[in-house]
């Protein structure tokens, strides 16, 4: 292979690199960078400007030093090796960076080739789980402790209203059982919101996503109660839980005629149900076994469960869904 044909591999080779690669003296100065480079750095030509202008303007006086401390002494240092490392962008913004260095000799001169990432996004994904898995544990601690304090509370109070006589005084506890019942779905419904976010597809989040998209065909917001934590329910569950949600709100945009429902889901020790509600025309003569309620239908006889449909009180359809819960 010839010397041109060498300089023409190697810079293909740069420019290949989905990495930002730099080639620097020991004075600082860039003297070669790669198109990934510029890209990052949102500099057209990167070539002559001095490395330190770089990283941002608070650590640029500091990052002078370090770089000369390492021309006295190269390593070659593995990209992100316990630190925490920024780089600064033409438009002022920093970004979160990984970067490698080694030492390259080149005609009798020392130089540092530089490999730049940027992770952003890596960064940004691992705080999204971070948040996630900190809302579940928020969840569990309501739902575990606090929902179950409230419930022992009530359930006491319901134990003394029977051994009271004084009406006023039964009054008044009834009063306080329905408000601790209140609170109770109020709590669950913060449980179920917890789980929602716009960027991880939670099954919170597909839930609300689903009753969202048809409250446009229904023409109203069906009513959305969540009794228990939805938190680690198995994926194949989850997915039909969604579907067969779906499927029952649309069979009530397109054939109930209603201007209301109610969803309720509950988990169970070891089971969840859906029950859909709604104050539509009603079902005449036999439900049909076809279609969307043979989907449903079948959903739940994948799973172990059963699912039925039938007349609301005082009018409407009520459709039930339950299936056990068996880890995948």
């Amino acid at each position: 292979m010839s010397v041109s044909d060498t300089i023409d591999l190697a810079e293909r080779l740069l420019e290949a690199s989905p990495d930002g690669l730099l080639l620097v003296d020991d004075a600082g100065v860039i003297r070669l960078a790669n198109s990934s480079a510029s890209e990052l750095f949102g500099l057209g030509d990167l070539v002559g400007n001095n490395v330190d202008q770089l990283v941002p303007v608070e650590q640029r006086a500091g990052h002078a030093g370090l770089r000369n401390a390492y021309t006295a002494q190269p390593t070659s240092r593995p990209m992100g090796t316990g630190l925490q490392l920024f780089a600064q962008h033409a438009d002022g913004t920093v970004i979160p960076v990984e970067i490698s260095l080694n030492s390259v000799e080149i005609d009798g001169e020392s130089y540092t080739i530089a490999t730049v990432r940027d992770v952003t996004e890596r960064q940004n994904s691992a705080e999204r789980i971070t948040l996630l898995r900190e809302r579940e544990r928020i969840a569990r601690d309501i739902h575990d402790m606090v929902i179950q304090r409230i419930f022992a509370a009530g359930m006491t109070l319901q134990a003394l209203d029977s051994i009271i006589e004084n009406r006023t005084a039964k009054e008044r506890i009834a009063g306080v059982i329905d408000d601790l019942d209140e609170t109770i779905r109020q709590l669950r419904q913060s449980i179920f919101e917890l789980g929602q976010t716009d960027d991880v597809r939670t099954l919170s989040s597909q839930i609300a996503a689903v009753i969202d998209r048809r409250a446009v065909h229904l023409g109203f917001r069906p009513h959305l109660t969540v009794n228990g934590s939805l938190t680690g329910l198995p994926d194949f569950l989850a997915d039909q839980l969604v579907a067969t949600l779906t499927e029952s709100l649309s069979n009530v945009a397109r054939h109930a005629g209603a201007t209301e429902a109610s969803v309720v889901i509950e988990r169970r020790a070891d089971e969840v149900c859906l029950t859909v509600r709604d104050n539509g025309r009603g079902i005449v003569g036999q439900p049909k076994t076809n279609g969307g309620l043979s989907n449903m239908m079948w959903r739940a006889a994948e799973l172990g469960g059963e699912c039925a449909i039938g007349a609301a009180q005082p009018s409407g359809t009520l459709l039930t869904w339950n299936v056990p819960i068996i880890a995948g």
